[in-house]
């Protein structure tokens, strides 16, 4: 019976890896020299819910690893703005990012951000973070949830009255609860699934407009 339960392991990994190298946005990220597929779902968020993003924006990439989406966001500000990406990981230096490597809700890397911002107000927060699945969907979807929390939660710390936040999360157990939470400190929010996230995936994103200061 082990032995059977390992293949079938196996061949489910066997596919998931068919999957993604057959993926058209892994290719193209492969073309471009992008970090992950991931940079194609924040471009085309920014570009189609017309995000705007100022020369001299202040945006915080929560959980950044591997940097995809920090790579897209300096491209979009000038020499007077300010990326900030932090994540427990260490990371290839990115050109025009400020990297941090702690844990965003540790007292440590709070002190962090907080040097980096340097009294700075936050324009846009985002973040693409997701837990390490179990296969338990219950326990795999109240991670998530919590991870929105924790994002929610900087957010209204550091965002400016009418910034914007982006947060990956999932459909299921704690999400109508959170998305009212999110919608008490944002005039609207939107729930968007990017054509770069495969339809497979319980994926999609919040993006909270107008923070409520």
């Amino acid at each position: 019976m082990a032995q059977s339960s390992k293949s079938r392991a196996a061949r489910k990994t066997s596919a998931w890896y068919q999957r993604h190298a057959n993926d058209p946005h892994v290719k193209r990220a492969q073309r471009e020299g992008k970090r992950s597929r991931a940079a194609f779902k924040l471009t085309e968020i920014i570009d189609k819910h017309q995000l705007n993003i100022r020369r001299d924006s202040v945006i915080v990439d929560l959980g950044c690893a591997p940097g995809s989406w920090s790579v897209e966001l300096a491209s979009r500000i000038g020499p007077e703005g300010l990326v900030i990406g932090i994540d427990l990981l260490p990371l290839q230096p990115i050109s025009g990012v400020c990297l941090i490597q702690a844990d965003f809700d540790s007292p440590e890397g709070q002190q962090a951000l907080q040097e980096a911002l340097g009294g700075r107000p936050v324009d846009l927060v985002v973040s693409d973070m997701a837990p390490e699945l179990s296969g338990d969907k219950l326990v795999d979807q109240m991670r998530m949830i919590r991870l929105n929390e924790m994002t929610l939660h900087f957010a209204r710390q550091y965002l400016r009255a009418g910034g914007n936040v982006l947060m990956k999360t999932f459909m299921g157990e704690g999400y109508d609860a959170f998305r009212r939470d999110l919608g008490s400190s944002f005039k609207t929010v939107k729930n968007i699934k990017p054509a770069a996230s495969r339809k497979t995936s319980a994926e999609f994103f919040l993006l909270g407009r107008d923070f409520l200061q």
